[in-house]
């Protein structure tokens, strides 16, 4: 049986919620407390699809909201700007973090980003070059790297996902990043070398996850250009397979109008499934 639609959130109450104008970009700010003194542990921007209302992603808010940090969604227009259109909302992100900091002092120097489709692809890039010294850690949905190709070019070059060169006694892979990891079974982190974060002699090496995840996809999405296809060429990231779901699965009510578009390849149970495992990955990366 396939699932359309899977209408499973219950209604919540954000603490606290503002929608404003920051750095001419219309945002979402949602905070996990009404006292507005109370410092958010972190900041988490939540991107969606291309197209697809943020409100269709109000159960992964929740979540994030469970690890108190500050949740900052914002719309992912893809028909315009028509050039360099992915860059163009990673720049975005980075404007918006730069006047959130200014205008809260309570709020870190670092955010995290949980993205869907498209907003997982630039999740990406915004590790990878558009911001990389502040993403502290990636969650990267289903992501599609499509118009332009960027991370699954297998005959051409890619964009790293790390900032620098390096090796360790696990071995470097090359431009593509390293592994640092304890085990193979660990989450496979890629490591952010830079002035103020090199970890010295006898400390510990400070790691950011870049975590992806597929699932049997949609319409239009080939699998040459998919999280397994990412990963395969950046094998300093961590790729969950979600089997039996959708490319819609992580949306609350199956992706609103754009999700009648592309036909649910999942089951109810498996889009069931892989939402559930999508918000234990953000209980994972963002800390319980």
């Amino acid at each position: 049986m396939r699932s359309r639609s899977s209408k499973h959130c219950k209604p919540t109450t954000v603490p606290r919620e503002e929608r404003k104008r920051v750095a001419g970009v219309n945002v979402t700010l949602s905070w996990p407390s009404k006292d507005a003194s109370a410092p958010p542990k972190g900041v988490t921007f939540l991107l969606p699809g291309a197209m697809i209302s943020i409100s269709e992603y109000n159960g992964l808010r929740d979540v994030i909201l469970e690890q108190h940090h500050l949740v900052v969604s914002l719309y992912v227009n893809v028909l315009w700007p028509l050039g360099n259109n992915h860059r163009k909302h990673a720049q975005d992100v980075k404007k918006v973090f730069d006047a959130l900091i200014s205008m809260y002092a309570q709020l870190p120097n670092s955010y995290s980003i949980v993205g869907h489709s498209v907003g997982g692809k630039i999740a990406l890039l915004l590790a990878s070059i558009i911001d990389p010294k502040r993403v502290s850690a990636v969650l990267s949905l289903d992501p599609v790297d499509l118009n332009p190709i960027e991370f699954s070019n297998e005959k051409g070059p890619n964009l790293p996902l790390d900032n620098d060169i390096d090796s360790n006694k696990y071995g470097s892979i090359g431009h593509l990043g390293i592994f640092s990891g304890d085990k193979h079974s660990d989450i496979v982190h890629v490591v952010k070398r830079r002035e103020h974060n090199v970890a010295k002699e006898g400390e510990k090496e400070k790691r950011i996850p870049i975590i992806l995840t597929c699932t049997d996809g949609g319409l239009g999405i080939p699998k040459t250009h998919d999280a397994e296809a990412i990963h395969n060429l950046h094998p300093a990231t961590n790729c969950y397979h979600h089997a039996h779901a959708g490319h819609m699965a992580y949306c609350d009510n199956g992706g609103g109008l754009a999700g009648m578009l592309m036909p649910d390849v999942g089951t109810k149970e498996g889009n069931e499934k892989s939402r559930e495992a999508a918000h234990n990955l953000i209980r994972q990366i963002l800390g319980s």
